[in-house]
């Protein structure tokens, strides 16, 4: 009877349209939230690390950053604040080893509460372990709420290198990285295509435009051969998402992270030049992880329909 308690006090705090949050009503929405069950507000920022923290770098960052538990700022412009949480789980009584084994697909040691029409939604700013957050803060920028991220570098190994410096942004409720000079191209096509590498096997292209969605199935789940779909409404919003990031200044190839398969997208723009983004799993941004979830839900809600080889010529 506690617990139904609980969830109708969470179901109503996130829905009752609120402008402002205290600190308990904040940890309650956090810990109705998977893999947040156990996480507190983070209020000591050493690591736990013994060189880490002893290191001039760090004591610096520290000292110049001042970070807090919880930032706040509207960044959606709704008139309801959003809120920047540095977490900590107190379940983790070892932290002085910075290179141990990930045990979790993510990290969770910040998150942003996004209010809504009816309800305040979790964004992960250690989504995938694009980034090993230390701690995050937000920060002005042209009148613009910004977050300022502070991470291990991937490649740390008790060198020189041990931290990176990142800035996210909101977009269509969305983190990923801030590009101040977005840009607007003409977008005429998106071909996807993922591979398998262990065997080596190619399981799909996708190709997309603003009037076809057609899919070149060799193995997505038990389909084979040429397919068409009616999911070619998103486009638009694809390639807003692209013009948003600039894309044209997207890194071209990530290095290997992830033995099981690779990703490519090549998109066709401005009247035939062309963008090619190779990626193997490795660090990559949050926009790019984003845009592949986004065509995944795309594809999995489709009902194709099988397509004769000459019907689709003119899409490839």
């Amino acid at each position: 009877m506690k617990l139904i308690y609980l969830l109708i006090g969470i179901f109503l705090l996130q829905s009752c349209g609120k402008k402002e949050l205290n600190e308990d009503e904040i940890l309650e929405i956090i810990h109705s939230n998977e893999s947040y069950e156990n996480m507190n507000l983070k209020k000591d920022f050493l690591t736990g690390n013994e060189f880490i923290d002893s290191t001039t770098a760090f004591r610096k960052i520290l000292n110049q950053e001042n970070f807090k538990p919880i930032y706040e700022a509207d960044f959606n412009n709704d008139g309801k604040k959003d809120y920047l949480l540095n977490l900590a789980d107190p379940r983790v009584l070892d932290n002085n080893n910075v290179v141990k084994p990930h045990i979790s697909e993510h990290n969770y040691n910040s998150a942003l509460l996004i209010s809504g029409n009816k309800s305040y939604r979790l964004l992960n700013l250690g989504k995938g372990r694009i980034y090993e957050v230390i701690a995050s803060k937000i920060i002005q920028f042209n009148n613009q709420p910004l977050i300022k991220l502070i991470s291990y570098h991937q490649g740390f190994d008790n060198s020189f290198h041990l931290f990176d410096i990142d800035t996210l942004m909101i977009k269509n409720n969305e983190l990923m990285e801030y590009y101040s000079d977005s840009k607007k191209h003409t977008v005429e096509k998106i071909i996807f295509t993922k591979n398998e590498h262990f065997p080596p096997v190619r399981l799909y292209q996708l190709t997309l435009t603003k009037d076809s969605l057609i899919l070149h199935s060799y193995h997505y789940k038990n389909l084979k051969g040429n397919f068409s779909g009616d999911g070619y409404y998103s486009f638009e919003k694809m390639v807003n998402g692209l013009n948003q990031v600039n894309f044209i200044k997207i890194n071209e190839r990530y290095p290997f992270s992830n033995d099981d398969f690779s990703e490519s997208t090549e998109i066709i723009f401005d009247n035939g030049k062309s963008k090619k983004i190779y990626d193997y799993n490795g660090k990559r941004y949050l926009f790019l992880m984003n845009f592949y979830e986004k065509l995944d839900t795309l594809m999995s809600k489709q009902k194709w329909t099988e397509i004769k080889h000459s019907s689709i010529r003119n899409n490839r």
